[in-house]
C-alpha cells in the first residue's frame, strides 16, 4: 500500500536566492548526512529552462528493527542514491523538482516531487512558495512489515522537511548577507550552461 505526505511552505526569499541556493545547499550545518553531490547533465531548453539532473549520495537511516533483520542477511546499508531531476524557469519563476532512491527500493521506494513558485504576500514581499509531494512504496518482508516501513517512512518525513527548510534558510541567508543576488543568479545560469559541476 503505498502512502503520501504532502505540505505547502513559504519561503521569505526572493526567487533569484531561492534558485541560487537550490544548487548551493550542500553542504550545511543540517545536511551534514550527505556525503557528495555530482551533477550528471545539465542543459538549457529552447524556453529559456535550466534542466540538471545530479546524483547525491547520503548516509543511509533505518529504524532499528529493520537493520537487524538485514544484518541477518548479511546485508549492511550505510549510504544510498538519490536522483534529482530539477527544472528552472527565470521566466515563469517556477522550479519543478522530482528526487527519488535509485537504490535499495525492494526496502523502500522514496520518491518525492515538488514546485516552487516565486511570487509576492499580501505586503508585496518577495516570497516562494513550496508544494511538496512524497510517496512512500516498500516491498520488504512480508504481511505488515510493509506497511510498517512505508509508516516509518512517512512519519519520517516531516522532520526530514524541516531540517531541508533550515538548511536552505541557513544558505539564502548567506546569500542575502554577500548581496547582488541577481548578479549570483546570473552568475549561476552561467555555470550551468558551462557544466561548471565543481564550482557550482
Amino acid at each position: 500500500m503505498v502512502k503520501f505526505y504532502r505540505s505547502i511552505y513559504t519561503h521569505d526569499h526572493d526567487f533569484e536566492t531561492f534558485s541560487v541556493a537550490y544548487f548551493l545547499r550542500y553542504p550545511n550545518p543540517y545536511a551534514t548526512h550527505v556525503v557528495s553531490v555530482d551533477t550528471l547533465s545539465r542543459h538549457v531548453d529552447d524556453q529559456g529552462r535550466l534542466h540538471t539532473d545530479r546524483l547525491i549520495v547520503k548516509k543511509g537511516k533505518l529504524p532499528r528493527w529493520c537493520k537487524m533483520l538485514l544484518a541477518s542477511s548479511g546485508i549492511n546499508i550505510s549510504e544510498s542514491m538519490i536522483l534529482e531531476t530539477s527544472i528552472i524557469d527565470p521566466k515563469s519563476q517556477e522550479i519543478w523538482t522530482e528526487t527519488k532512491n535509485i537504490d535499495f527500493t525492494r526496502i523502500m521506494r522514496v520518491v518525492e516531487t515538488a514546485t516552487y513558485k516565486g511570487g509576492l504576500d499580501i505586503d508585496k514581499k518577495p516570497i516562494v512558495k513550496a508544494f511538496t509531494t512524497v510517496w512512500f512504496l516498500s516491498s520488504f518482508g512480508f504481511g505488515s512489515m510493509k506497511e510498517r516501513m512505508e509508516t516509518w517512512g512517512q512519519r519520517k518525513m516531516s522532520e526530514n522537511l524541516n531540517r531541508s527548510r533550515m538548511g536552505m534558510g541557513f544558505v539564502m541567508d548567506r546569500l542575502r548577507e554577500q548581496g547582488g543576488k541577481i548578479k549570483l543568479f546570473q552568475l549561476a545560469m552561467q555555470k550551468a550552461l558551462a557544466q561548471d559541476a565543481q564550482e557550482f
